[in-house]
């Protein structure tokens, strides 16, 4: 299917071709003309699949009849403040050829401008909930205008502790409206928010749809601890000089990896949550404008951030949640670009692989294995050697650790 055969007017898809985008992504197809139809719908889609066109493209389509008003017609809300960047330069993007107008406010930053930018009038809003509670309670802002209402990344609202907000804010919504909500799990807590708030909606499901690794070349390392390091500053040196993403588990970690890397003069950046939104962002924007050749993150601080043409990833850390496993790759290969995944496995770690080999093992075929398996030892040079299964590993000529 082509996006022409979407249900979506002139405007909208002379803008998708001006991004370069002929073929919608499965949640996409799926979505678009559900919503256009005007249901509301609880989606399920991983971070990545294009979900935020899901929704953009028939909102903005929606509010392009309906003519330039002072107070918003759409309020989508998300859980932190990269995405509700990311979110607003998808509305910005896929409406420049409309007159709609979009705003996206979050704390961490003065309201003041946000504030001026409300006074003028804008057509949608983006907003992390208690900066929008702030705005609320200041009159800044009007909900009862609202036709259009988005919760992206619900399940994320609950880890976050966001919930409360989320529910203070939807109790302000008039009721005729189409709501539409998004996660990556469908889990209780979830599924319980969307029959007491949404009503009757239908459910729009691909996230079972097979992880795409064509693209996507995958390395396991296993490395002690303390050689972690040593290993990474392998791959910088040995490697191609390409930008790259790593993650690490904590905070902490993540800091100590930034401030190694930067004794080897190599720029670096980190986004955690300790960081301030304006920290994040720069650290983000400088990341994808090339300024900075790593990014260290933690899951937290990482879900959902949207890094074109990414060629590597790093996992420093074995991450505790298959998911999170999933989410992390899920930056690269994307667009039919090639990425690597590496991930470094120390003995107190291996325990984590069991549910990340669990949860690659559907999608991939029977002749493909999730991981090259490799042991780190004194030379990094392999011998191969077949096993029954058909996969392969790499045993390396030296002592093993």
């Amino acid at each position: 299917m082509l996006f022409s055969s979407l249900p979506l007017i002139q405007p909208i898809l002379k803008a998708v071709d001006k991004k370069g985008y002929t073929t919608p992504s499965p949640i996409q197809e799926a979505a678009i003309p559900v919503i256009v139809d005007g249901k509301n719908v609880l989606g399920r889609a991983e971070t990545g699949t294009g979900k935020t066109a899901a929704f953009s493209l028939p909102i903005i389509q929606s509010l392009s009849k309906l003519g330039n008003k002072r107070h918003p017609s759409a309020l989508v809300l998300a859980p932190t403040r990269e995405l509700v960047e990311q979110i607003k330069d998808s509305f910005v993007s896929y409406g420049s050829f409309t007159q709609l107008k979009v705003l996206a406010v979050y704390g961490g930053v003065s309201d003041r401008p946000q504030k001026q930018k409300l006074a003028k009038g804008i057509d949608i809003l983006v907003a992390t909930p208690g900066r929008l509670l702030d705005l609320i309670n200041q009159k800044a802002v009007m909900l009862k205008f609202i036709s259009h209402f988005v919760i992206d990344e619900a399940d994320r609202m609950f880890d976050m502790g966001f919930i409360v907000d989320v529910t203070k804010i939807m109790n302000m919504l008039p009721k005729n409206k189409q709501t539409l909500m998004f996660s990556a799990t469908l889990d209780r807590e979830v599924m319980a928010l969307a029959d007491e708030h949404i009503g009757t909606y239908d459910v729009v499901d691909v996230a079972n749809e097979k992880v795409d690794l064509e693209h996507i070349t995958q390395q396991l390392f296993y490395v002690s601890k303390r050689k972690k390091i040593d290993l990474l500053k392998l791959h910088i040196k040995e490697g191609p000089a390409v930008q790259t993403l790593i993650f690490t588990r904590t905070k902490r970690g993540a800091d100590q990896l930034s401030k190694l890397l930067s004794e080897m003069h190599l720029k670096v950046a980190v986004i955690h949550g300790d960081k301030s939104q304006h920290q994040r962002l720069r650290a983000l924007q400088g990341f994808k404008s090339h300024k900075y050749e790593f990014l260290i993150a933690t899951d937290v601080a990482a879900r959902g951030l949207d890094i074109p043409a990414l060629p590597r990833i790093i996992n420093y850390d074995v991450p505790e949640q298959a998911d999170a496993y999933i989410h992390r790759m899920g930056r690269t290969g994307r667009a039919g670009l090639s990425g690597d995944v590496y991930t470094y496995c120390s003995k107190e770690e291996r325990l984590l692989l069991k549910p990340i080999f669990k949860e690659l093992e559907s999608p991939l075929s029977s002749t493909t294995h999730p991981f090259e398996e490799i042991v780190e030892a004194k030379k990094i040079q392999a011998r191969p050697f077949a096993k029954k299964t058909g996969r392969h590993r790499y045993r390396l000529s030296g002592r093993k650790r």
